[in-house]
């Protein structure tokens, strides 16, 4: 199934370019790169010069799609394992 934005939560993000637009921590805000892994709880993000942790309740981010298509999701919507997230039902609210 192609990713788009209406189903973007239920996808696996590894591998798409990410940059982080809001965050509790402002040492966080702007910086970008490539989704690595994902966990629970954390996003890992590798940048030109070093690899990142950050935690998905915290931020929003905005995901671009393999089509170029930028798409902005709150944090706490990304919360779970990607393969349970799969499973959930979910309303549109990112």
């Amino acid at each position: 199934m192609k990713i788009t934005p209406e189903n973007i939560v239920r996808h696996e993000l590894t591998g798409l370019p990410m940059h982080i637009v809001k965050s509790t921590d402002p040492n966080l805000v702007s910086k970008k790169g490539i989704i690595l892994r994902e966990t629970k709880e954390m996003i890992h993000f590798g940048t030109d010069s070093s690899a990142l942790s950050v935690p998905k309740s915290n931020c929003v981010f905005d995901v671009t799609l393999p089509d170029g298509t930028q798409v902005r999701i709150k944090g706490d919507v990304l919360r779970g394992r990607p393969e349970d997230r799969m499973k959930k039902r979910l309303n549109r609210s990112w």
